[in-house]
């Protein structure tokens, strides 16, 4: 009796892999669906995701915290390739071989645009970037100040009305701030906010 079960169950399994009792264009389709799914397979899909350094204090970190040791400062520009992703950090290799990680907000996913020296709005634009994983640069910060401004005097001007010196002189006080890229770690650090959030 258990001969007869074994002996099916190997018949079943010939029949299987020689298409026995099934018509020519249906034994196509499989094998074609079957070598394709091989020649997918073997080929890589996707190349590996390239980063820039956007940031003028990037550090190749040994762990994936603020905290951990810097095996490398990173000039801006430098191009890094990311192995892998894990929350707002990146796996990356440096071309000098290096691997570490990096916090998402100091690289951006195209070249940095070559400029001699640091812009005013770097300090603000540091602190905003990779809050969110939007990317916002200097540019964007400066351009949003003036369309604000641009905006209240048109309202102004509309209603008929003159603008509030006193608003306009707080507005300037504050636009005309100049921040260190270390008070700004300060205070990120204190606030537990992009890479040194928990």
């Amino acid at each position: 009796m258990k001969k007869d079960a074994v002996q099916r169950s190997r018949w079943t399994f010939y029949e299987a892999i020689t298409f026995k009792g099934t018509d020519m264009l249906l034994r196509r389709v499989i094998i074609t669906l079957f070598l394709s799914m091989i020649l997918v397979g073997a080929h890589p899909t996707h190349s590996a995701e390239r980063v820039w350094v956007s940031s003028f204090d990037a550090k190749l970190k040994a762990d994936k915290t603020a905290s951990s040791q810097t095996l490398a400062v990173l000039t801006v520009g430098a191009e890094l390739t990311v192995n892998s992703e894990d929350d707002r950090w990146y796996l990356v290799t440096a071309q000098d071989g290096k691997k570490g990680w990096i916090y998402r907000g100091k690289v951006s996913s195209e070249p940095p645009q070559p400029s001699g020296e640091k812009t005013e709005g770097d300090s603000v634009g540091k602190l905003l970037t990779g809050l969110t994983g939007s990317r916002i640069g200097p540019g964007e910060v400066d351009t949003s100040r003036s369309m604000r401004m641009l905006s209240v005097e048109k309202k102004k001007k509309k209603d008929g009305s003159q603008p509030d010196q006193n608003y306009e002189e707080a507005l300037e006080s504050v636009l005309s701030r100049r921040i260190t890229d270390i008070r700004v770690d300060q205070f990120l650090e204190a606030g537990k906010i992009g890479e040194y959030a928990p």
